[in-house]
């Protein structure tokens, strides 16, 4: 019997001494493999590669999430990079969602949380901003401007809000606002109930709105950007080759030179996405045309792509709409695409005569790019600065000409309406009745919003919309 222990003993201490000096390498680099490979492109690809090539990431630094190994990087160049990102396949998410709203899986509308603004109650609410065309939201029948007092008989708190982002068909106790207009005060003026679909994948639309609007027989085109992009990206497609968005785009700017058009608001308040080639696209629809054929846009690659940089020009062979001048609408979501177009126009045409309103740009002045997919992940790091026609690439932020918040104002009229507030304010200045100070000292102050409903009939009576086939 003590021959038999003694040799199970040395049978297990010699398969324990086999396990202990097993050669492990081909589990850790199945484990790491995404991340070397994207290490391997940063180092080579990035716009700051040279500051990375003196970090030397660790085997735990391997074992990380893609994003998280991603950051990891981006904080060792020394340079503030909030741009850089990777899809991964297994992952719904949206790089480019806005506030409580995504393109990958919503009920297709974004919202914000605010106090009872009838001052009759201290209860929550969701005030809703914007709904996006054929969303769950949208055939549910919701509206910009609408208030959900409750959900699924839940009281409305910051806790539970983000159930309202996806999930399961809901039933929404929706409110709606009145004025009293001998007191000025607001009450709930009805509530009803409101059935919303399961969320899903929403493409919002890259040019939901446009018009041509008659203030004192001046024509004023208006068009909404949200998204400057040729195509759309289709769920479960990928990416297509089709130009349909460049297409509308075309149309758009054909149907209002058409009829005329001597002034134009471009609103990308919500243009958050985009690329190079469609901002110098409607940039040169819209400058003033003795610019056609000057630079737009230069880009800057590191050292090593530097063959890669260009100096993009307005294109000539569009039809130009002829201004002289032209009002953008702004806010925190504007960025890159939207704000290279921006600046490109405002170093072209003068910033007196690219007048921002709204509110400050969020800050994007470097271009992303999908240089390759491996292993489920898709990478876009930053790859160049994107600079005005002079070659400046350090602009940040935009600031508005006339600083007016939407989201001061309890009443949000529809995009595109005269009496929304940010169209509001750039019809009247294109009237002549305010300029950037009466902006700063009146327009923003509540006693403005308060008395809104008189000013919208003013309006109404000298701004007539035309509907453009």
């Amino acid at each position: 019997m003590k021959s038999i222990l003694t040799h199970i003993v040395a049978i297990c201490g010699l398969l324990l001494t086999i396990s202990c000096g097993e050669d492990r390498t081909y589990e850790y680099e199945e484990k790491t493999q995404h991340n070397q490979w994207m290490y391997d492109v940063m180092v080579d690809k990035y716009l700051w590669a040279d500051t990375l090539s003196a970090y030397e990431p660790t085997w735990k630094n391997f074992f990380a999430t893609p994003a998280e190994f991603l950051a990891t990087l981006a904080s060792k160049t020394g340079h503030t990079d909030s741009w850089s990102y990777v899809e991964v396949d297994t992952v719904s998410s949206d790089s480019h969602e806005r506030g409580n709203f995504n393109h990958i899986n919503s009920y297709g509308f974004d919202f914000t949380l605010m106090t009872d603004p009838t001052g009759q109650t201290t209860k929550s609410v969701l005030r809703v901003l914007t709904v996006y065309g054929g969303s769950p939201a949208d055939r549910a029948g919701l509206m910009r401007g609408d208030f959900i007092c409750s959900f699924d008989s839940y009281k409305i708190s910051s806790s539970n809000m983000a159930r309202l982002q996806k999930g399961v068909a809901r039933s929404l106790e929706v409110c709606h606002l009145g004025v009293d207009e001998l007191e000025g005060e607001f009450y709930w003026e009805d509530t009803v109930s409101v059935s919303l679909p399961a969320s899903e994948y929403v493409e919002d639309g890259a040019f939901p709105v446009y018009q041509v609007i008659n203030v004192n027989d001046t024509l004023v085109g208006y068009l909404m950007c949200n998204r400057l992009l040729a195509y759309p990206v289709e769920q479960g497609e990928g990416r297509t080759s089709s130009t349909v968005y460049q297409d509308e785009l075309d149309q758009i700017m054909a149907q209002l030179k058409g009829v005329g058009v001597t002034e134009l608001v471009l609103d990308l308040r919500l243009c958050n996405f985009g690329t190079l080639d469609m901002a110098v696209r409607l940039a040169s629809y819209v400058v003033a045309p003795q610019y056609l054929g000057t630079s737009f846009a230069k880009t800057f690659h590191n050292e090593k792509y530097a063959s890669e940089d260009t100096d993009l020009f307005y294109d000539s062979s569009l039809g130009n709409l002829g201004l002289s001048r032209v009002y953008i609408l702004t806010s925190s979501y504007t960025q890159g695409a939207a704000e290279w177009l921006i600046h490109g126009l405002q170093t072209t045409m003068g910033e007196e005569n690219v007048i921002l309103v709204g509110q400050s740009t969020n800050g994007q002045y470097v271009m992303t790019e999908e240089v390759g997919h491996e292993y489920y992940v898709r990478l876009f790091p930053v790859v160049a600065y994107v600079a005005d026609g002079n070659g400046d690439y350090d602009y940040g932020s935009l600031s508005p000409t006339l600083n007016i918040n939407e989201f001061d104002y309890v009443s949000l009229a529809d995009y595109g309406s005269p009496s929304e507030i940010l169209l509001y304010t750039a019809i009247q200045h294109i009237r002549g009745l305010i300029s950037q100070n009466d902006s700063e000292d009146e327009e923003n102050s509540d006693e403005t919003a308060d008395d809104e409903g008189g000013e919208e009939d003013e309006t109404d009576e000298s701004a007539e919309e035309e509907t453009v086939e």
